[in-house]
């Protein structure tokens, strides 16, 4: 019999996007903001999957470093529609912690095509993310940028 690991956020239900994509190990390691990684023995490099991501959900689910505490995307901060959870749309979406101009950063799931045509693809789902988001932000301009494992745009 299998375990259910349920998340800190009720709302993440049992999506694992951001275990899929975000990574803070490796050429990462500047986003493990409390150097925890070590630690709790994360490999966890950019567009990996955690290691610590298992069937059930996180292994250490219970004993998690701060760094994944701390993280909610912005599907969860902002209450955004359940049309926008990252596990019907393949794109976890944050805001970058280490920039000065409160970027919001998408990553996608799929990582094989660049970021142009996962662009070209999705335009009307991102862009009606990005206009709810920025309604809830409450903001006229948002500087998005759409991140792949191919790659980078600036898609606001």
């Amino acid at each position: 019999m299998k375990i259910k690991i349920i998340p800190t956020e009720p709302r993440c239900g049992d999506c694992t996007m951001c275990c899929q994509t975000v990574g803070f190990t490796g050429d990462w390691k500047i986003t493990d903001l409390y150097n925890e990684a070590e630690k709790f023995d994360i490999d966890f490099g950019p567009w990996e999957t955690c290691n610590k991501l298992c069937d059930t959900g996180c292994s250490i689910q219970e004993n998690k470093p701060r760094v994944c505490k701390e993280f909610f995307c912005q599907f969860i901060e902002r209450n955004l529609s359940e049309k926008h959870h990252p596990k019907n749309t393949g794109f976890v979406t944050f805001r970058d912690g280490l920039s000065l101009d409160s970027r919001i950063v998408i990553h996608s799931n799929d990582k094989t095509l660049p970021p142009d045509v996962q662009y070209k693809n999705n335009k009307e789902l991102l862009n009606d993310m990005l206009d709810e988001m920025q309604d809830k932000l409450g903001q006229d301009w948002l500087f998005a940028q759409l991140s792949t494992k191919k790659g980078k745009i600036r898609i606001r």
